[in-house]
C-alpha cells in the first residue's frame, strides 16, 4: 500500500512541476512580447523624430536660400537681363539648398534638401 502511496505523490509531484514549468514559460514569454513590442515602438519614435527634424532643417535651409538670394540682388552680382537664374545646389551643414530667381514674375523660388526630404519656400519681390 506504501508503494501505491509513494508512485500516487511522485506522479503529483511531476504533475505540480510541470504546471510551474508551463506557468514560467508563458510568463517569460508575455515578457519577451512586451519588450519586443517597447523596441519597435521606441524605433519607431526614433525614426518619426529624426524625420521632424530633416523636415525643420530642410526648411531652414530653404531659407537660407532665399536670404542668399536677397542678398545676392542687393549685390547687383548677377545680369538681370536673363529672364531666370538658378544658383546652387549649395552646401550648407547636412545639406543643400538651390535658388532660381526668376526676373519676369519677380520671384525667388528656394529648395532645401536633406536625406531626400525637401522643403520650398518662395518669395514675392519688387525691385527698389
Amino acid at each position: 500500500m506504501k508503494k501505491t502511496e509513494d508512485r500516487r505523490l511522485k506522479t503529483e509531484d511531476r504533475k505540480k512541476k510541470g504546471v510551474i514549468l508551463l506557468s514560467v514559460l508563458i510568463i517569460l514569454l508575455t515578457i519577451s512580447l512586451i519588450g519586443a513590442s517597447l523596441i519597435a515602438f521606441f524605433v519607431s519614435v526614433d525614426l518619426s523624430i529624426r524625420s521632424t527634424a530633416d523636415e525643420a532643417k530642410a526648411f531652414y535651409l530653404a531659407e537660407a536660400g532665399v536670404a542668399y538670394a536677397i542678398s545676392v540682388l542687393r549685390s547687383k552680382v548677377i545680369s538681370m537681363s536673363e529672364l531666370e537664374k538658378e544658383i546652387g545646389p549649395i552646401q550648407l551643414g547636412e545639406g543643400t539648398y538651390k535658388v532660381k530667381i526668376d526676373f519676369v514674375q519677380s520671384l525667388i523660388v528656394s529648395t532645401g534638401e536633406i536625406n531626400d526630404i525637401k522643403k520650398t519656400v518662395q518669395l514675392q519681390y519688387a525691385m527698389l
